[in-house]
């Protein structure tokens, strides 16, 4: 083999590889899409908890209509990455709604607003959450003392001023997380949003419904069902997603906060939804799913959903 050949295959083969690399640059710079482009979509961004070897985001959820995310529900651990991932523009967010203000659904509120400052969002931001009690903060006490000039984070604590150079301001407002009253006091041009005190073991909780373009989501995480109204609050509605926290035959101090999959499936017959959505796949129920799904099944013959991280649902 001359030195000439051998230059001039090699030639060939570093132009060959450039194309190759170059072509692998341009796939990964495409997006990745998991929602459609038109219509109304459920995402699963975070679908565990919080366990160290669970290898899943903690709980939270984004709702999204013709390719825009306009609804994010908890910043749990991992939503800010898995947000990034889902190629959701933060500038399109409507609201963010919270189920509560534990550790479980905010740690990583601090984390999506620093985030965001390079968003070039404009709109002011609303989060709503249930209010307080003696012992939790509401959410308006909440993202104060976050975000504010005496918090963990001050740098953030221009987002509560009207002149906050990340472009935009964050609105609070606390919703009673108390008696059986059906709150439904905010909404914009695409939807409304609606919200019910839950029991999640005697703490502040809310369930929220969305109600978009003649169809309807309700998040229904952590809570007990007791005196029954998130039936009455889900009529009708498409989609239920639940925390599937506990499985087939718990018994004891757990069900104070979370449902049994018998639970679900009747709620979800009773409100005559289409499908339910299973999250907060956590130590005690992952890879137990299949007697939790003959138990649901027992009560609800709609389709079941066990899902993972970033997977979304067209209605």
């Amino acid at each position: 083999m001359s030195f000439k050949y051998i230059t001039k295959f090699s030639a060939l083969i570093l132009v060959t590889g450039f194309s190759f690399i170059c072509s692998i640059s341009a796939a990964q710079s495409k997006p990745t899409r998991y929602c459609g482009e038109e219509g109304i979509w459920v995402q699963v961004l975070g679908s565990g908890d919080l366990d160290l070897q669970n290898d899943r985001g903690a709980e939270s959820y984004l709702v999204w209509k013709d390719d825009r995310a306009i609804l994010l529900v908890n910043a749990s651990a991992g939503t800010s990455i898995l947000f990034d991932k889902s190629n959701a523009n933060f500038s399109d967010l409507q609201a963010i709604v919270l189920t509560q203000t534990a550790v479980e659904q905010t740690s990583d509120l601090a984390a999506l607003l620093v985030a965001s400052r390079r968003s070039y969002r404009e709109e002011p931001l609303t989060i709503l959450g249930p209010t307080g009690d003696e012992e939790i903060l509401s959410t308006s006490e909440f993202v104060t003392k976050l975000l504010g000039s005496d918090g963990p984070y001050p740098s953030l604590a221009s987002l509560l001023t009207v002149r906050s150079p990340n472009g935009y301001t964050l609105r609070t407002k606390d919703i009673q997380a108390k008696g059986i009253r059906r709150w439904a006091g905010f909404g914009t041009e695409e939807f409304i949003l609606s919200a019910i005190p839950v029991n999640h073991g005697g703490k502040p909780a809310l369930a929220w419904r969305i109600d978009i373009d003649n169809y309807a989501i309700v998040f229904a995480l952590g809570f007990n069902n007791q005196k029954d109204i998130v039936t009455e609050f889900s009529k009708d509605a498409d989609v239920i997603v639940f925390t599937h926290a506990l499985p087939v035959g718990t018994v004891g101090s757990p069900r104070e906060k979370f449902l049994i999959p018998q639970q679900m499936g009747r709620i979800a017959n009773r409100a005559d939804v289409r499908f339910i959505i299973l999250g907060g796949r956590g130590w005690r129920t992952l890879g137990r799913e299949s007697r939790s799904l003959t138990e649901i099944e027992t009560e609800y013959e709609g389709t079941i959903i066990f899902p993972d991280d970033l997977e979304c649902w067209g209605l």
